[in-house]
């Protein structure tokens, strides 16, 4: 089974509207598009934030009517440019804030909402690392684990973005290499681009943006003129969980 992260879709009310050479509204079109063409075995779309960019509700029904195209399941998690209670308005029985249910694969999801109103930085809430944790204590037989958040737990080597590090994000790294026994991978967004990174019993991915990327280690912000959108590819196979980055040329 596959599961598809898309993140970073940044529509505004306007479709047409243009940002760094970029039609991000044209982009999640055809990207969906690419997605239901090429993974015949996709089961779940999670979305790992900031999927407006103005905060407006016209925003988020364009987003709704693009993805009510389609049948997989969706998951949703705020980033820092959305409105949460907007987002909350386009729930239905297809389209959800709660996490993807892997019970069947042997493998526990978990959604963390980093998201905090009015700042760019974001924060693991201690009450959801309690709940992690509660959850985690239960386990049996489970070994792998997939958190989705927006904001990466980790610097990524660019000090623009690095500057507005995750609070609370040690917090919850301490407490996954304490389960020594588990595998813990992370996927998250907000950076606009690929990063992998492995720590004891955890991996850490971000996924490139549905819209414009943003150059790899740059101190200053640089718009990446050399590299396409994208979206990850989570395929589950038995315990095994095996993850990749699709490039999409426009």
């Amino acid at each position: 089974m596959d599961i598809i992260q898309i993140t970073d879709l940044h529509i505004t009310r306007d479709v047409n509207q243009k940002k760094h050479d970029c039609e991000p509204y044209l982009r999640l079109s055809d990207i969906l598009r690419r997605i239901k063409t090429n993974h015949k075995d996709i089961e779940y779309l999670v979305i790992t934030g900031d999927l407006s960019n103005d905060y407006s509700p016209e925003s988020y029904i364009h987003i709704k009517e693009l993805l009510k195209k389609y049948t997989f399941r969706i998951s949703l998690l705020p980033g820092n440019h959305d409105d949460y209670s907007l987002m909350k308005m386009i729930e239905d029985d297809q389209i959800s804030i709660e996490t993807i249910d892997l019970s069947n694969f042997n493998v526990l999801a978990y959604n963390f909402d980093t998201h905090v109103p009015g700042k760019v930085s974001g924060k693991v809430k201690k009450a959801q690392i309690e709940n992690l944790k509660d959850n985690l204590d239960k386990l049996e037989t489970t070994r792998e684990i997939m958190l989705f958040t927006h904001h990466p737990l980790t610097p990524i080597g660019s000090k623009w973005i690095d500057k507005h590090m995750c609070e609370n994000s040690e917090l919850l790294i301490d407490t996954l290499i304490s389960y020594k026994k588990l595998n813990f991978k992370i996927f998250s967004g907000h950076v606009h681009q690929e990063f992998h990174l492995k720590i004891n019993n955890i991996e850490f991915f971000t996924t490139p943006s549905t819209c414009y990327q943003f150059k790899p280690c740059s101190d200053e912000f640089t718009v990446d003129e050399n590299l396409s959108c994208g979206y990850r590819v989570i395929s589950l196979h038995g315990n095994l969980i095996s993850s990749e980055v699709i490039r999409v040329m426009t």
